[in-house]
């Protein structure tokens, strides 16, 4: 039931069946194309086994139609990646077909949308539930600003972003010191602020100044937090568009706890807020976590101003190193990439204290490896989110490449020259094992079909000759 099914019939067979073992049918999908019938089932999206999310995505590829199915087992955090390359670039397209340069921050939609800030290219990015990475605004290498739709739109630095309950999207476009707001059909306009004037002015939307913003968060009555980082403050956004100083004082960095205005920060660059509107920061050049309830006290929660360093503790045991992106697990734990370290912390709250733990990442150890706690590999980790079934965004800015704690089921693709059928699926798709049956009905046997599979670029690449009924699936054990 863990897989990806490819049917592949030649055109002489008349009659078909099509059941997916273990699923209930609710209907099949038919195409005609030279040489072969495809059919094959849509599976019962209500359908669940414990400890597993069901994901049908339907992708017709010149001969072929793909049936995806991704489990969501319950294990530790192991890191998969979602989308990009080491290699920096632009290119839309699934898996490690597509391209980021320095993407820094990443959040997700209510229907499972991801989106990224993708900085050095200055442009807004989006990855569908399926992984195939688009451009939803911006074009990639033209920076400026401009508010408009798509390609036409223009941003300078992009860095924080958050979406809403509607799946709208906040953009901190840093270098223009500016908030922009992005519908899900890529229309942007100016939300606070004004292009290239930076200052600390509080005020309703383009009277507004800010200095560098990068990090976004959004409170449940839909105010929107912004880490101003060249400030040094943490400032509020009503839904109107008034804009105030929460927390530090303009132009001066310190790291003093203390109410609103007597408080300092050193550049907040990652921000969060729970279900009780305390606000948590990534004080990065602290090496610290704050902080702030909802009005306005701060205080130190994690790490020791000033003392950079690894080491897991309670508190001010704890040491960090340029502390990014923070986000909060369904259960309340503050998760954060501790860019420095190339690693991925926890603080979890015991009582009135937090205690800090690395999940995933070594010290030190810079890499790209996929992987299970410490033998995952990051390069200055600098956003997270989580969508809302639990599953963890990583903005691996170094790696140019999205990683997530889900099993991504990968879309496979095709290409046919004469008898001969080629199948490809994204490189990225670690762990996915290609099997061939005669059949997929219950009890049917299964067999490795991994001979003659070749890297080729980005993608894994087979090809067979279509001679019968074939039946392919990628299954992830």
């Amino acid at each position: 039931m863990n897989a990806a099914y490819l049917i592949i019939r030649s055109r002489s067979e008349r009659g078909h069946s099509c059941p997916l073992p273990r699923l209930q049918p609710t209907g099949c999908a038919r195409a005609e194309v030279p040489r072969t019938r495809i059919t094959t089932a849509l599976a019962d999206k209500n359908v669940r086994a414990p400890f597993q999310k069901i994901t049908v995505a339907l992708s017709v590829s010149a001969t072929l139609l793909v049936l995806s199915v991704s489990p969501l087992h319950a294990q530790s955090i192991s890191i998969h990646t979602l989308a990009g390359n080491t290699s920096p670039g632009s290119t839309n397209g699934f898996g490690s077909n597509a391209r980021f340069d320095h993407a820094t921050a990443v959040t997700a939609d209510p229907a499972g949308n991801v989106y990224v800030a993708d900085t050095e290219n200055g442009t807004l990015r989006k990855i569908s539930p399926n992984g195939f990475a688009s451009t939803l605004a911006g074009s990639p290498g033209v920076f400026g600003y401009f508010d408009g739709l798509g390609a036409n739109a223009r941003f300078y630095g992009p860095e924080g972003i958050v979406a809403d309950s509607a799946g709208q999207i906040y953009v901190a476009d840093c270098a223009n010191g500016t908030i922009r707001k992005v519908t899900a059909a890529g229309v942007v306009r100016t939300f606070a602020g004004t292009p290239g004037s930076f200052n600390s002015f509080d005020g309703s939307g383009t009277s507004a100044r800010f200095f560098h913003p990068e990090g976004l968060a959004l409170d449940n009555a839909g105010s929107l937090y912004v880490c101003d980082s060249w400030n040094h403050t943490i400032r509020k956004i009503s839904v109107a568009g008034d804009v105030t100083t929460l927390a530090g004082l303009a132009g001066y960095f310190g790291a003093a706890d203390g109410t609103n205005s007597k408080a300092r920060f050193n550049r907040p660059c990652g921000i969060v807020v729970d279900s009780a509107t305390n606000i948590y920061v990534a004080d990065c050049f602290n090496h610290t976590i704050r902080k702030i309830t909802a009005n306005g006290l701060v205080s130190t929660i994690a790490g020791l101003a000033g003392v950079w360093g690894s080491a897991d503790g309670t508190n001010n045991t704890a040491r960090l190193h340029l502390p990014q992106g923070l986000a909060l697990s369904p259960s309340g734990e503050l998760f954060f990439a501790d860019s420095g370290n190339q690693t991925l912390r926890k603080a979890s709250p015991s009582g009135t204290n937090w205690v800090v733990t690395t999940v995933c990442g070594l010290n030190g150890l810079a890499g790209s490896q996929n992987g299970t706690g410490s033998g995952a590999s990051f390069s200055f980790p600098s956003g997270l989110a989580f969508d809302s079934a639990g599953n963890l965004y990583v903005a691996d800015m170094a790696n140019n490449m999205i990683r997530t704690t889900r099993v991504v089921p990968p879309t496979l693709q095709s290409s046919k020259t004469g008898n001969q059928i080629v199948l490809s699926w994204p490189s990225s798709s670690d762990g996915f094992i290609l099997e061939q049956s005669a059949s997929v009905a219950p009890g049917s046997s299964w067999s490795t079909a991994t001979n003659g599979v070749a890297t080729l670029g980005d993608n894994f690449v087979k090809t067979n000759t279509l001679a019968g009924t074939a039946f392919f699936r990628l299954r992830y054990p």
